[in-house]
């Protein structure tokens, strides 16, 4: 089931001014200026971990919970004082309700809302679930088939729950990544929430590169090469030195210490390597973007997401990187009285200032020297995989066009802008086609013409869209066998199981380039 959270009376969010976020799969972004909320809301899913784990655990305890007794949860130690925890705007209890909507196939198709009171200021909280409005509290429950009941009577099933201890348990699997990353200096056991630091984490490196577990071992050799991978070096080997106290780097044949390096290879080392140890749900992380260029920022974030089931949630800065990255953006505003307003970031900039906001002068430094326009925000992320299998995407700045709305005939003033930022603009677009020989809408033929007099490539894929172009086998390593690969011209509802456009990008992720090759797809990118 999709989850939809509210929150109020938590930190800077009152119940005037609630918190409203949708947790999904894929990329969330949140943006605001300093000290306006985004670290608050994403710690909330730090400091209310112990509360998820309790609710997802469909044991005994689960019946004192619907029977709506006060049951306690251990905040984490970074919270001193509970107070602290709850809204200095009001006196009121921290108030969360958990809207939890049907998919097709899943085995409940009634909407369900979960309700948690935490009181004021303890760290106790009470329970109610409702059921298409109907509270089912004081009613029976079977552990075994996770099964609520009505009138002592196993029998007289209500629901199954299985839906809600799943979502509570992705909930209590995350993990935090806070904005201070250092390898280094920070004493011999701290942790930093949830990332070990300082010499905890280089002994804790070198404990699993040369420890007994083979898993461990290639959990090391993958993050290895993904951070290789993405700062171009040719050779990279990582080792903790003898003393613990720091790391060792060989790179293309020297030797160097992490100090000599500067704070973004230390800054990739400590988050990817807590994220492939842990394999979190949600991957939670303030400020992805600190100590690194623009050009490697969205390469980190999808980077960091192979290691994540669900998803990142970030904080930025950079209205770029999020708009380029993530499915969902929120904006968070700090009002007068302290409290901060949330809300969806809609605004939808010209091409031209969108390439201003990812600081395209900066990735023309570093010889990026094309700009290629790809549908929306989800296909940036899988066209960057693409470019990968063609050592390109450290060439190629992608830039989403927004989808059907804004794939027409009369954005020709905005491509103009883009041709005098840089000659070298290219498009690739969705066909659309329901069958082989059928002609695009006359809104994606007149886009076409449109590039075509402002002297840009538009490429228009043969098959429907982008995602008719993974393969079986990618399909299948990322997804499972139940799965299996679209044929030309279906959409992603024509099969089932089915999965997510905002995945497509991991399982372009698995393709090999001899996969593409054939395709009019990879005859476009060997071009480009």
């Amino acid at each position: 089931m999709l989850v939809d959270l509210t929150i109020k009376n938590y930190r800077c969010f009152s119940d005037t001014e609630p918190a409203r976020i949708q947790l999904r799969k894929g990329f969330t972004g949140l943006i605001g200026v300093n000290n306006c909320g985004k670290s608050s809301l994403l710690r909330f899913f730090y400091e209310f971990r112990k509360l998820f784990d309790l609710l997802s655990r469909s044991d005994n305890n689960f019946i004192s919970v619907v029977a709506a007794n006060a049951i306690a949860f251990g905040p984490p130690d970074n919270v001193l004082d509970l107070q602290e925890m709850f809204s200095n705007a009001n006196v009121r209890d921290i108030e969360l309700q958990f809207l939890f909507i049907p998919e097709p196939g899943d085995q409940e198709q009634r909407k369900f809302t979960a309700k948690v009171i935490v009181r004021r200021p303890t760290n106790t909280f009470q329970f109610e679930l409702f059921m298409e409005g109907r509270s089912l509290r004081g009613m029976g429950f079977n552990p075994s088939t996770q099964a609520v009941f009505a009138g002592g009577q196993p029998a007289n099933h209500v629901a199954t729950l299985s839906f809600l201890f799943d979502a509570f348990s992705t909930l209590a699997n995350t993990l935090y990544i806070g904005p201070f990353r250092n390898a280094i200096n920070i004493g011999t056991n701290s942790n930093y929430f949830d990332m070990p630091t300082g010499q905890s984490f280089i002994s804790t490196w070198r404990a699993r590169k040369t420890g007994k577990s083979k898993i461990m071992q290639e959990d090391i050799l993958r993050l290895t090469e993904d951070i290789r991978r993405i700062f171009g070096f040719r050779q990279l080997e990582i080792n903790s030195t003898d003393d613990n106290l720091t790391m060792q780097l060989y790179i293309d044949g020297k030797s160097y210490f992490l100090p000599e390096l500067g704070s973004g290879v230390a800054h990739f080392i400590l988050v990817l390597a807590g994220a492939a140890f842990e394999k979190p749900s949600y991957i939670l992380i303030d400020e992805p973007e600190m100590g690194l260029h623009p050009s490697l920022q969205l390469d980190f974030l999808t980077t960091l997401h192979s290691y994540a089931r669900e998803g990142v949630i970030f904080s930025t800065h950079s209205i770029g990187l999020a708009k380029a990255s993530a499915e969902r953006i929120y904006s968070l505003r700090k009002k007068d009285d302290g409290t901060t307003q949330l809300k969806e970031f809609g605004t939808t900039a010209r091409l031209s200032e969108f390439l201003g906001e990812l600081s395209f002068s900066g990735y023309q430094e570093l010889g990026f020297d094309k700009i290629l326009l790809v549908e929306g925000v989800t296909d940036v992320k899988t066209f960057q995989q693409f470019l990968r299998k063609y050592k390109l995407e450290h060439k190629i700045v992608l830039l989403p066009l927004g989808g059907e709305s804004l794939i027409n005939g009369s954005r020709e003033l905005e491509l103009q802008e883009l041709k005098r930022i840089s000659q070298n603009v290219f498009a690739i677009i969705d066909s659309e086609r329901t069958a082989q020989g059928k002609d695009p809408s006359l809104g994606r033929l007149a886009f076409v013409e449109t590039c075509k007099a402002v002297g840009i490539n538009c490429h228009v894929l043969e098959r429907r869209a982008t995602e008719n172009y993974l393969v079986e086998r990618a399909v299948k390593v990322f997804k499972g066998d139940a799965f299996r690969a679209l044929r030309p011209y279906e959409t992603l509802a024509d099969v089932s199981p089915s999965w997510r456009k905002e995945e497509n990008w991991r399982i372009a992720r698995e393709m090999t380039r001899d996969e593409l090759d054939l395709t009019d797809l990879g005859a476009f990118l060997q071009k480009l």
